[in-house]
Parts: structure tokens; sequence; C-alpha cells
């Protein structure tokens, strides 16, 4: 379900639909809440100063070109905002005509988070780059370094096609005219063969990653190219990439393998990037490559100055004040437990409305919700329930595997990089995990 088709609950059979937390929606959409005044240490300018753009009014979308690609890593928890802020920044630096901006979500049904590749990466961003130019009505048909790319591409398919046993999936897709739309055609073909399992995709793997250097050197001579075209349409200085997704990918092992083990390959690339980086992989930063630049978007601080009236301004724009109690603090009692955290927030909703035993939310509802999440995340190994011992006696522990993936299930919780963890208070209401911690401290 896109953001478009969301909208604000108004009857009670409605909420499921609205508070769905893995929809991301951007500033133009009636759910979104500007969050940004209460996330301590993260200033959204610190983004626009890596990419040398001055947003305001009065700079009159002035452009500073960057000598070479910035390459930005994005942490944050999941569910906290970081899709919607992205698209936010997205539209922001898009109008400022600095960048020809393409949004990349690896996780939109577009890749196969369990079964996926770097190479598979790039070949959707060459994809999104040719539907961006596509719907963009840029003039590069006709061009020797579209051709050159495009045969070089085909060339690449018919190898496949060769060595694919089914021959089927590729079918008929190369062409004899060259030009963006033949080309996009083509491209969406290959991109399509990279989810599930099949030979097709293994051998489109193989061939990719053997012609690799190719690849990454035709792709740069084709980013160049497109720049210049733009600059010459008096539109944009740059292009930039924000990619999307990664911490929806399979396996920890699998993501270390891309942005960790593989981040020079997306370095090749001689385009900016803004790339989100899973939490549990903050410990590694030193593995990014050399000129990284790596920021962190905390949670929502609800002891900031209006925070709360801001969670409870994000609740009500995606369910009408009705639906929930009128004689409890309900609402409040959501806030509280939502813990700053946006999708945390709407799923105790989600919770407490399967829970609730009239046709509005009420504080049993929302307690009973409680509940069930708690015991849910108390499941926790020997090695992390030590690591929250150590946070809750105020010993802070080394920056382990184990503590980042706390972070990453949303068990510790942070707000600044000054403030020291907060274990998730769902989890605190958990009898079973009282009674561990008692016997680990006695």
């Amino acid at each position: 379900m896109s953001q478009e088709h969301i909208s604000k609950a108004t009857e009670f059979f409605q909420i499921q639909n609205a508070v769905a937390s893995v929809i991301p929606v951007d500033e133009e959409h009636e759910f979104y809440e500007d969050f940004s005044p209460y996330r301590l240490s993260f200033k959204e300018k610190s983004i626009y100063r890596n990419l040398a753009i001055d947003p305001t009014p009065e700079a009159s979308k002035k452009c500073n070109p960057l000598i070479t690609s910035k390459k930005i890593f994005l942490s944050g928890y999941r569910g906290t905002g970081k899709t919607s802020e992205l698209l936010k920044l997205k539209n922001a630096i898009h109008d400022t005509e600095c960048f020809f901006t393409i949004f990349v979500d690896i996780s939109d049904e577009e890749l196969d988070t369990n079964n996926i590749q770097t190479v598979d990466i790039l070949i959707l961003m060459l994809e999104k780059l040719l539907f961006a130019l596509k719907k963009q009505g840029a003039k590069v048909d006709d061009d020797d370094t579209l051709e050159s790319f495009y045969k070089w591409y085909e060339e690449r398919i018919e190898e496949v096609k060769d060595t694919d046993s089914t021959n089927l999936s590729l079918d008929a897709e190369v062409s004899s005219s060259v030009g963006l739309l033949s080309f996009f055609n083509l491209s969406t073909k290959v991109k399509s063969q990279l989810k599930g399992t099949s030979e097709t995709k293994v051998i489109i793997r193989r061939v990719f990653n053997q012609y690799f250097s190719d690849f990454v050197t035709k792709f740069n001579e084709f980013i160049l190219h497109i720049k210049s075209k733009l600059k010459e349409n008096n539109k944009y200085e740059d292009i930039l990439f924000i990619i999307d997704g990664f911490e929806k990918i399979g396996t920890l092992a699998d993501r270390k393998k891309i942005l960790l083990d593989d981040a020079n390959k997306f370095t090749l690339i001689q385009s900016h990037m803004i790339i989100t980086l899973p939490v549990e992989l903050l410990n590694q930063t030193d593995r990014l490559p050399v000129g990284a630049t790596t920021l962190h978007l905390p949670l929502i601080d609800l002891d900031i100055e209006n925070a709360k009236d801001s969670m409870k301004s994000f609740i009500l724009k995606r369910v009408d004040e009705a639906l929930f109690d009128s004689d409890s603090e309900v609402i409040e009692k959501i806030i509280e437990y939502g813990a700053g955290h946006p999708r945390q927030t709407l799923q105790i909703i989600s919770r407490a409305y399967s829970n609730a035993d009239k046709h509005y939310i009420d504080i049993k509802s929302v307690e009973d919700a409680i509940k069930e999440m708690s015991r849910e995340i108390a499941v926790l190994n020997e090695e992390e329930m030590r690591v929250i011992s150590k946070v809750k006696n105020d010993s802070y522990p080394p920056a382990s595997d184990a503590y980042l993936v706390l972070k990453a299930k949303n068990i510790l919780l942070d707000y600044s990089d000054e403030k020291t963890d907060v274990i998730n208070p769902i989890l605190e209401k958990s009898a079973l995990f009282q009674k561990r911690l008692e016997s680990l401290d006695a």
C-alpha cells in the first residue's frame, strides 16, 4: 500500500490501515509530523552542509560543486522515521536543482532482501536512474554514451541467455533501436529477474560480477555524461542517489557483507550517495570508505518541551480522537510506552485496537497491548541479559555485537550521543524479564 492510499481513521475498523507503520510518508502527506526539533544531536543542516547546499530561500538555490563524490551513511533505529526524513530530503534537495535526486528502496518489492548481493543493488540503481531520466524527459536519446552502455548491457544479457538452460526469462528483450526507453525496458527486465530464486538470477550475478570493473566504468561514463546533459539544459548540477532499506536485508552477515566488506564497490560509482546504515553496524564505521560521513538519527526525546504534543499530533493525524476513550489518559499512556519511537507508538495502537472490547481504544486495551508486546520482546539470550544488566547498573557496556543487536531489536533506546541508553519501558513491564534481571544482579 502506497502512502497515497492511506487516510485518517474516523471509524474503528479503519484504525488498522491508518497505523500501518511500515508505510513511510513524506512531508506532503497528511500523516507527516516534523520531529526534527526533538531529535537531540541531529541537525538536518548537517546533510545539506555535507552536500555543500544552502537550502535557504535567500540563497537562490546556489549550488557549490563538490570535487569528489560524497558518501553519507545515515544510521538510526528501525521505525524511527529515517525513510520519511529521507523522502523529505529527497524532495527538498531535488527542488534546489543542485542534485538530480534518485530514491532507491531496495526493500520496496524491488529486490529479494533475503537473497541479495551488492551487484543487485547497482543494477537496481541503474534502472531507477533510467526511470528518473525518462520521467524527467531528459534528452539523451541518439547519444553515443547511452548507446555504448546499452550495447554493453545487451551483450551481457546475451551471455546470460546463452548460459541459462531455461532460456526463457530474458527472451526477446534485445532491441534494434537504442534509446532511453529501450534501455529502461531492458534494465527493468533484468532487475525483475533478481527476485526469488532462479537459475537466471544466479547467472546474471555471475556475468555482471565477472565484468564488474567494466560495469562500473560504463556506469560512471554514463553518469558523467548525464551530468553534462542536465547542466546543458540549465537544470541540475550533479546526481545524488538516496539508497534505503539496508536494515531489512535478511541476516546480519549479509548486511555486513554489503555495507562493510563491499563498501568500496559503492565508492567506485562516481555519484553522491546517502545510504542508510543499520544501527547494529555502528561499532564498525571504521570499515566504511575513507572520507565517508556517518550521521545518526536518534529517537524523539519526549523530555524536550512540546515533544509530547508533537507525538500526540502524530497519533491524531492518523486516528480520530473520538476513537480513544475520553474518560482516561489513554493517549498519554500510549505516548509514554511508545518511548519516542514512532513505529513502537503505532504498534501499541494497533495491538490496543485488536484487544479493545468496545469500538474505541481504552486504557485496558492499551495495557493489554503493552503486556503482549513485553512478553514477546522478553525472549533474550544470556549475553543480551548481561548487557542489559550493565546498562541498568550504569556500567556502560562495550559496543559488542550483542549490545548493538539489542539496539536493532529496540530493547536499548538512545536519544542523543551524550545520554546513556534507556531500557525499553515495554520490556520493563515483563515479569519474566524482571526475575531474570534480579537473578543476574544477585
